[in-house]
Order: C-alpha cells, then sequence, then structure tokens
C-alpha cells in the first residue's frame, strides 16, 4: 500500500511540474528603453484596450476572474502611480507567463505602453484623436485592440493580424467586423470613430504598407 501511494505522489507530482511549466513562455521579457518616453501613453485608448484584449477576455481576467482586469478601478490595485517595476502590473506585463500560452507574450511596444503609462501617474485619461490614416497608425490599433485574440498562435477565425500582409488581406474582414457589418468586434468594446476612420481611410487609399 506504501509503494502504491509514493508512486501516486509521484505522478501527481511530476503532472504539477508539467502544467505549470506549460504555463510559462521561454522569451525573454523585453527592456524597456528609458532614454525614449512615450508621451502618448492614455489609459482609455490604449492601455485599457490592450489589457481587455490580452488579459480581460473571457476565461481569464474578465468579471470574476482574480484579479478583475476590466475597469480603472481594479487595474489600479495592481498599479503603483510613478513607480512601474513596482507595479504588479507591468510585472506581469514583462514576465514570462502572462498572457499563458497558446497566447503570446506582450511585445516591447505593449509592455512600454504600460510602463510609460504608469511612469506618467496611471491616470484614466484619454487619447486624442488620430486621423492619420497610414500603415503603422492602423497597426498600432489592430495590435492594441485586435492582436490578443488574432496573433500568431491559434489566431481566432484562423485570422491572423500581426503582419502587413495578414492585415492587409484580411482588410475587408477586419472592416466588416469593426463597423458592426458583421459580428461586432473586438468583442472587448468598440473601436473610436475615429480610430474606425482611420483604418477605413487607409483600405479606401490603397491598403499601403507605409
Amino acid at each position: 500500500m506504501t509503494k502504491k501511494i509514493l508512486s501516486l505522489f509521484i505522478v501527481i507530482a511530476a503532472t504539477l511540474i508539467v502544467v505549470m511549466s506549460s504555463c510559462k513562455h521561454d522569451t525573454t521579457p523585453p527592456l524597456i528603453d528609458e532614454s525614449n518616453p512615450d508621451t502618448t501613453a492614455c489609459f482609455q485608448g490604449k492601455v485599457l484596450p490592450l489589457i481587455k484584449s490580452s488579459c480581460a477576455y473571457s476565461g481569464c481576467h474578465a468579471g470574476n476572474q482574480n484579479p478583475n482586469l476590466t475597469t480603472y478601478e481594479s487595474i489600479m490595485k495592481l498599479v503603483k502611480p510613478g513607480n512601474p517595476t513596482g507595479s504588479k502590473l507591468y510585472q506581469l506585463a514583462v514576465g514570462n507567463t502572462m498572457p499563458p500560452k497558446p497566447n503570446s507574450l506582450l511585445n516591447i511596444d505593449q509592455a512600454s505602453l504600460i510602463y510609460w503609462w504608469i511612469a506618467r501617474g496611471a491616470n484614466n485619461d484619454s487619447c486624442a484623436c488620430d486621423t492619420t490614416s497610414t500603415f503603422t497608425a492602423v497597426s498600432k490599433i489592430i495590435q492594441l485592440n485586435c492582436v490578443g485574440c488574432h496573433g500568431s498562435v491559434n489566431p481566432g477565425g484562423n485570422i491572423n493580424l500581426t503582419s502587413y500582409s495578414n492585415i492587409s488581406n484580411n482588410a475587408s474582414k477586419v472592416l466588416n467586423a469593426i463597423t458592426g457589418a458583421t459580428e461586432l468586434m473586438p468583442k472587448t468594446g468598440a473601436l473610436q470613430d475615429c480610430q474606425i476612420n482611420q483604418i477605413s481611410n487607409w483600405i479606401s487609399n490603397g491598403k499601403l504598407n507605409n
């Protein structure tokens, strides 16, 4: 009986080790360029959409999950304004476990956004409306709002939106989704009108890689 119990314990322990290791990524956390501060890092138009897309979705930190990352008030429980490296939110953003597999880790631009938002005081502020209709501007919108579901690994609906060619090839589907012509996307909330106009104008102008 003792040998059976010991064998069972070993099996359980081994299983836990495999499960815990499977939640981690092997990617090295990004390093923030502190010499190049992002003065446009705002909460409502950038940080909140990023967190909702990458972290606060069904089955993760949405609503009844702990911590809940769907509102400014709940997110601030993980933030020390002015102190990014001392904030749990930033520590998770640059750690090697979140978002968990199969989702991709936040990239350097996304982690930097959270860093500079916290460094600037972590205010519940809004972003100025950008009217630039270049691919650079469009890709930033998609990166913040869509890539959490439509990344390179196991993309939702088999639509990968992580590169120019992928976004260009799926441009009509993206436009239909963000305008509500099909199922409204992102599921976490509609884009701002000016963001929809940016994407629409980029498509109308020929979907240039600019």
